[in-house]
């Protein structure tokens, strides 16, 4: 039996750059997305070398989000030798070929499994070739671990028997074992808004103050918040802060008019209009953004802005449009459009005069 320090192997850029695809494409560093369409995609890692002969392949664990009629096939093969290069990375061989290539050569095969211990498997090199038959899909954060139980090595050899029953119960302890030490060991991933599990987004955000719940801000948007949270709080109720907002969900800084500003330039005879373009008291505000925004993302904003607002403050968004129309929020140096005049002919003998506005 040989007796090793654990070895773990992580799928991240380097390795996934080297991996052979079909139907799929990488995402991120850890990441492999599927091809919407519906058919047949596969992955074939790089071979992986453990550095010792016959050596005792622990346990493989990755994570799959794929949908109701998707499958997942995962194959698993080691040897001693570094054979099938040639078959296994021909883009010209089919994945027929390289399935019957493993297959000679004692090839494990599991379905829709994320978590798999390959006492059964042993050699110095390790294939390993996924299969995802449906449609869309992705598959991240594969990690190889060898010899994967760490607690059978603590016991006399006469106990050590390989794929026993005692192996197989203590593999269980061991590969919790296992996941609590990896958990210790990237313990500073729980702190970093990059890397921290999604569920500890909407908790560290309500710690500053910030409202996420309902559904409003997905993933993506809690993470660049959370970066930007010690700045949003210092500047909170302040113009900047509000700039910044708009950035962050939108992509660009508002046009911001502060109703006791316009009130300045206003006669009477405009102050119905005034009042319902701009609001009637002196602390409504009217933030201007000349670009189109899906319905989602204005929610996003309208519901952080409610939070980072004045306190007495009254906030209306207007995303403008290319208008003609008078009276309206229409800016000559933004939006204004002026619709071109032009003659229409009706047929051979009959035209239309110059009256009539053609877009």
């Amino acid at each position: 039996m040989i007796v090793m320090a654990g070895i773990q192997f992580t799928i991240g850029k380097n390795r996934l750059e080297k991996t052979f695809l079909y139907g799929m494409e990488r995402d991120g560093d850890t990441g492999i997305l599927c091809s919407e369409k519906e058919g047949v995609h596969y992955m074939i890692l790089p071979l992986l070398d453990s550095g010792i002969q016959d050596c005792p392949w622990g346990r493989i664990t990755f994570q799959m989000k794929l949908s109701e009629d998707t499958v997942c096939y995962l194959y698993l093969c080691a040897m001693n030798e570094p054979k099938g290069q040639d078959i296994m990375m021909d883009p010209e061989r089919g994945f027929t070929e390289k399935v019957e290539f493993l297959s000679s050569n004692r090839c494990l095969k599991f379905i829709n499994k994320t978590d798999v211990l390959m006492y059964e498997i042993e050699g110095r090199y390790l294939w390993i070739a996924l299969e995802i038959i449906g449609e869309g899909g992705k598959v991240e954060n594969i990690v190889v671990q060898a010899p994967g139980d760490n607690f059978m090595q603590t016991f006399p050899e006469v106990y050590r028997e390989k794929n026993s029953f005692m192996h197989r119960y203590l593999s269980i302890f061991s590969s919790l074992y296992n996941d609590f030490q990896y958990e210790i060991e990237h313990v500073e991933n729980t702190l970093d808004p990059d890397k921290m599990p999604a569920p500890l987004l909407e908790m560290y955000l309500r710690w500053f103050g910030m409202d996420v719940s309902g559904g409003y801000v997905n993933e993506d948007v809690m993470r660049l918040l959370l970066k930007e949270a010690a700045w949003l709080n210092a500047n909170k109720g302040t113009k900047q802060c509000i700039d910044r907002l708009c950035e962050l969900f939108i992509g660009e800084k508002p046009i911001i008019l502060e109703r006791s500003m316009v009130g300045r330039y206003l006669r009477k005879a405009e102050a119905d209009i005034y009042n319902q373009l701009y609001g009637e008291s002196p602390y409504d505000v009217t933030l201007l953004i000349n670009s189109k925004a899906e319905p989602e993302k204005r929610r996003f904003l309208l519901h952080m802005l409610q939070q980072f607002k004045p306190v007495r403050c009254c906030v209306a968004v207007i995303f403008l449009e290319n208008t003609g129309v008078l009276d309206s929020y229409n800016y000559l140096d933004q939006n204004a459009y002026v619709f071109s005049n032009a003659v229409a002919d009706l047929d051979d003998e009959q035209l239309m005069d110059g009256t009539v506005i053609i877009q």
